[in-house]
């Protein structure tokens, strides 16, 4: 799963402006967080709606537009900053049942209990999300302050559908641990994928080292990266990663670094 770093200290962050407004009543937005914990950070919002973590490692939804808030504060914390968490928030403000117009799920579970909620918007409210003002990743767009102090990946944002978790991960029937898949539906208007892959790869690998001169292919599933270039010579070379396993299939082997042709090698 390939990710974006933000770093508060930075103070790094995306935004956009959609080009027209569409449905404000109806959207759901969900990203796979590491959280680094302990300082305020924006997940994704725009003026009053948002979605973040508070100093206190809850997270905050606030469907606000207007004078009024529309508040909520998990009873559960986040404290684990080596941990993933799929986060969902699905916003459908035309349901008739209050409870209904707003739904939040951490690792494919949804979470009813709040230690603060301020009350569900009434029917048919229309949240800024959307609208054509700004819409921000990372940082609290305002006043450009509470930037997220983590990581990012898998972000998808749907317009005009209030989904489930179902829609973008599912349970590894060997390890019952809660994992990412593709979303295979559409986005509506202005809706959009964010998978952090050419631009973390920009980040991560030179593109003009030996060997490693043209990223040729996206992550996929199974995830993997091919590359071409020059060749790494006959003289002395080592090649260093960080990794982290999340399954390791005991059918089958698993490359982490390979090459082929004459003379080609694999780890």
């Amino acid at each position: 799963m390939l990710f974006r770093s933000f770093r508060n200290s930075a103070s790094a962050y995306l935004n956009r402006t959609p080009a027209s407004a569409s449905n404000q009543k109806t959207w759901t937005i969900s990203a796979w967080v590491k959280y680094s914990g302990n300082n305020r950070g924006q997940i994704f919002g725009c003026v009053d709606t948002y979605i973040e973590f508070l100093s206190t490692n809850v997270i905050e939804i606030n469907l606000r537009n207007g004078a009024t808030n529309y508040l909520f504060d998990t009873t559960q914390v986040f404290r684990d900053p080596s941990a993933w968490y799929h986060i969902v928030l699905a916003v459908d403000t035309t349901q008739a049942t209050s409870t209904d117009r707003m739904k939040f799920y951490v690792n494919g579970s949804q979470v009813t209990a709040f230690s603060v909620n301020t009350g569900y918007p009434p029917q048919n409210f229309n949240t800024n999300v959307n609208s054509t003002t700004t819409h921000s990743i990372g940082c609290y767009n305002i006043n450009a302050s509470d930037f997220l102090d983590g990581y990012l990946a898998e972000m998808n944002f749907v317009d005009g559908q209030a989904l489930t978790p179902s829609s973008f991960g599912s349970t590894n029937a060997t390890t019952g641990v809660w994992q990412p898949k593709a979303y295979t539906g559409t986005y509506g208007t202005n809706g959009f994928y964010l998978p952090f892959n050419s631009s973390t790869l920009n980040q991560l690998y030179s593109t003009s080292g030996p060997g490693f001169s043209t990223y040729s292919a996206p992550f996929q599933n199974p995830y993997y990266a091919t590359y071409t270039g020059t060749t790494v010579g006959s003289g002395n070379y080592t090649f260093e990663c960080w990794f982290n396993p999340k399954y390791i299939d005991p059918s089958n082997d698993v490359g982490l670094i390979g090459a082929n042709g004459t003379g080609g090698f694999n780890i």
